[in-house]
């Protein structure tokens, strides 16, 4: 089953990174209040970038480690993601199936 890591732009230009089964519904449930603690004091303002993983630990495991990024190193995942997907396939060997 297909798990997605999403990457939200927050009003204050913060940036939340999750995962879902459903990231549209996901985002809907952020719009609407009913997302994570973070989005509900920092509304969100839009989708920024979309990654379709293979799986939910796959997912899971990115979400964890762009967490732990600068807010630079964020908005150059968001910025060029296909430098981001190469470096993830040469270095670890995970395979990422789109980006959206």
């Amino acid at each position: 089953m297909f798990y997605y890591l999403y990457m939200l732009r927050c009003e204050d230009r913060s940036i939340y990174t999750g995962t879902a089964k459903d990231y549209l519904k996901r985002y809907e449930e952020h719009l609407n209040g009913k997302g994570a603690k973070y989005t509900r004091s920092h509304k969100v303002k839009k989708i920024e970038r979309v990654f379709i993983c293979e799986n939910r630990s796959i997912a899971c495991i990115l979400e964890s480690e762009i967490k732990k990024l600068t807010k630079n190193k964020k908005e150059a995942i968001i910025i060029e993601p296909d430098t981001y997907v190469k470096e993830l396939e040469n270095t670890r060997k995970i395979k990422i199936l789109k980006k959206i």
